[in-house]
This record gives structure tokens, C-alpha cells and sequence, in this order.
């Protein structure tokens, strides 16, 4: 498995990264989606082979409805060889404690890895989650109390890594502004989908602006949630090649069948001396 440390955090983490949301979350095609159906017993079975090959990072949120799946997982294999990232759209410094209070309690574990600020805005807007239940889908100006929470909590060893999470291009120029934030997630897929402002060329040019300024960079939506599956293979390929200005690739995968395909790309198309 390739490693590389992500960015100036002490975090040396595979370059494949196990999104989590296809336990739980239908994924696919417009007008065919499926998965979403596995159980936390079959999800952590998964997630102990995929380590043992070197995927050790898995990715969830508190919405995405994988904590048990995760939780289950971490029942079976040794905490320390696991990095978990975890995301929360919590607001103020209370709300960022309250959050990681909840990470902890139910994925089962006493810190988390890598604490996300999730998918932060431009501009801020009342939203409901995928549960249906509303919350403040904050800007970065609205969330720096929550920041401020996990920055203190790394002091403890309660969060290892503070991170942020957007679609959108805007949001990324705003980050070299914030030295607190040691990782950035972000969108990028060849149908340029998936971007709340700018175009795709914009959008990485933002990417590399973070990557030369020592921020540790992992991207999201390369198969868009799904919609891109029937050509898979030719959007995780198109992904991997910006390994010069990624660190890692977060894809939501359903099996084996997923991580070994994602697996077998990322040796064709990486070079050898990267990571």
C-alpha cells in the first residue's frame, strides 16, 4: 500500500481512503441506486481485510449513519493501526466539544484522528442532514468557535488533526488563511461536478495553492456519490492523476470487490516513488 503523511500533521496514512457511506447510504446512478444495506457485522469484516491489505484510513461522519459500522470494526482490530476521520457541522466551541463528545461515544473510541469541520460553505444556509434533521450549514467565519474546540483538543491528544471539508473553490482560497487547519478534503471528479463555485481548473488550481502551503489534502466525489459508477475505472484513473497535488483519495466503496479494483488502479497509475 502506498503511505504518505498528510501534509505538516504527524499522520502517515494510506493513499486509498475507505469511504464509508455505501453501508448505509444508497449510491449509483440516477434511477439506480442501490447499496446502503450492509451491517455493521458484514461492514466490519470488510474493513479488517481492507486494513490488512493497507487501507487505514476509514471516513465517516455523524451522517452518514456508519458510526455502528465503524464501531463495529474497530471491535476487531488494534486502534493504533487505524486512523478514523470523522466530520460534524458543528458551529460554536460548545457545539465542537459536543461533537467530539459524540464521535468518541459512538464509534467507541477516546480520540478521533482526524476531526473534520463538514462540507463548509461560502455562504451560510439553513439545511436539514440526511436524516431529514435541520442544522446551520455554516461559512468558516460561522465555524471557528468548533475549530477553536478541536484545536484545543489536539493539546490532549483528544483529536490528532483538525480538518475542513468543502465543495467549494472560494472556501479553499479562504483556508491559507487559517494555519489551524492541518487538512483540507475537497471535491474533484472528471465531470467537474460537485463544485459550488469556480470552474475545475479553478478548483485545482485552489487544491495546489494548499498542497505548496503544506496543508495535507485528501479528495471526495470521484465516482460523484455513485452517478459516475458504470465508468468507474476511468474516473478513479482520471483522479489518480493528480498525485503530485493530492495526498490521498477517499472513495465510498461497498466490498472487496471495490477496494481491490481501486487498489489495482492506484498501482498502474501511481508512480512507483510516490508516497
Amino acid at each position: 500500500m502506498r503511505t504518505i503523511q498528510l501534509g505538516q500533521s504527524k499522520l502517515r496514512v494510506s493513499r486509498l481512503i475507505y469511504g464509508s457511506e455505501p453501508f448505509n447510504l444508497k449510491k449509483g446512478p440516477d434511477g439506480d441506486r442501490n447499496q446502503g444495506d450492509k451491517t455493521p457485522e458484514q461492514a466490519a469484516e470488510i474493513l479488517k481485510e481492507a486494513l490488512e491489505l493497507g487501507v487505514n484510513v476509514w471516513d465517516t461522519s455523524d451522517d452518514y449513519g456508519t458510526h455502528p459500522h465503524l464501531r463495529e470494526a474497530l471491535n476487531i482490530v488494534k486502534r493504533s493501526d487505524v486512523f478514523i476521520a470523522d466530520k460534524s457541522n458543528a458551529l460554536t466551541e460548545k457545539d465542537g466539544w459536543a461533537a467530539l463528545e459524540f464521535s468518541n461515544k459512538s464509534l467507541g473510541t477516546d480520540y478521533v484522528d482526524i476531526m473534520f469541520l463538514h462540507n463548509v460553505l461560502n455562504e451560510g444556509v439553513d439545511r436539514k442532514d440526511s436524516a431529514g434533521k435541520p442544522y446551520r450549514a455554516g461559512n468558516l467565519k460561522e465555524r471557528m468557535g468548533a475549530l477553536g474546540a478541536w484545536v484545543e483538543a489536539k493539546e490532549s491528544g483528544a483529536v490528532r488533526a483538525t480538518a475542513l471539508s468543502t465543495h467549494s473553490t472560494k472556501v479553499l482560497r479562504q483556508v491559507l488563511d487559517v494555519p489551524e487547519i492541518d487538512i483540507v478534503c475537497t471535491t474533484l471528479n472528471m465531470a467537474g461536478a460537485v463544485i459550488d463555485d469556480g470552474t475545475l481548473e479553478e478548483h485545482i488550481e485552489a487544491i495546489r495553492a494548499l498542497k505548496e502551503d503544506g496543508r495535507g489534502i485528501y479528495v471526495i466525489k470521484v465516482l460523484h456519490a455513485g452517478r459516475l459508477r458504470n465508468s468507474a475505472a476511468d474516473a478513479v484513473r482520471w483522479a489518480y492523476q493528480f498525485h503530485e497535488i493530492v495526498d490521498a483519495w477517499n472513495i465510498g466503496m461497498y466490498d472487496m470487490n471495490d477496494v481491490w479494483s481501486n487498489l489495482d488502479m492506484m498501482e498502474e497509475c501511481l508512480p512507483l516513488h510516490s508516497g
